[in-house]
């Protein structure tokens, strides 16, 4: 018997949290992926926040590297307080502050994350890796993922537009 070139869509063929909560296909095939973030590697790797990367990665940073009493004055939240704490932290024993950002960039990605799934319209599922070789990654869904970046991108954009301000 000849081998089938089609590929199986058996739910054991592919790893848990690798298909949308929203529409049942899976990553790649839908347009609800937020952003599917690789937590091993701390890095975007697809997703309608892909295309903003630079933009969303550079306010975040910025962000990272301020202070946190003025982040929490300017109502930043939790997430990017304890963010801008471990960055200061770092600062203070010495390091420049991009090198402190980087040594920090798994929280930051945490803090990506976490700052996304405040919107109550993102769902998140994980897909463990297999194998010590594989990474871990978080994927963001939501029906309609263009305006969740673009809120985010306009939050960060607000509060470093106070920072500066003040």
């Amino acid at each position: 018997m000849a081998p089938s070139l089609s590929q199986p869509d058996d739910d054991e063929d592919f790893p848990s949290g690798d298909r949308c909560p929203v529409c049942e296909l899976r990553a790649g095939e839908c347009d609800h992926l937020v952003v599917s973030l690789d937590l091993t590697y701390s890095e975007i790797v697809s997703g309608a926040l892909f295309a903003q990367e630079r933009e969303t990665l550079d306010l975040l940073e910025h962000l990272a590297a301020s202070d946190p009493e003025a982040l929490k004055a300017a109502g930043a939240g939790p997430d990017l307080e304890y963010l801008a704490t471990l960055v200061q932290s770092q600062v203070q024993e010495g390091a420049g502050t991009g090198d402190a950002v980087s040594i920090h960039y798994p929280e930051l990605i945490a803090t990506l994350s976490h700052n996304l799934q405040e919107d109550g319209d993102v769902l998140a599922t994980t897909v463990d890796s297999d194998s010590e070789e594989d990474s871990s990654i978080e994927n963001l869904w939501a029906k309609d993922p263009e305006p969740v970046v673009e809120h985010l991108i306009a939050r960060y954009r607000a509060l470093a537009n106070v920072l500066e301000e003040s």
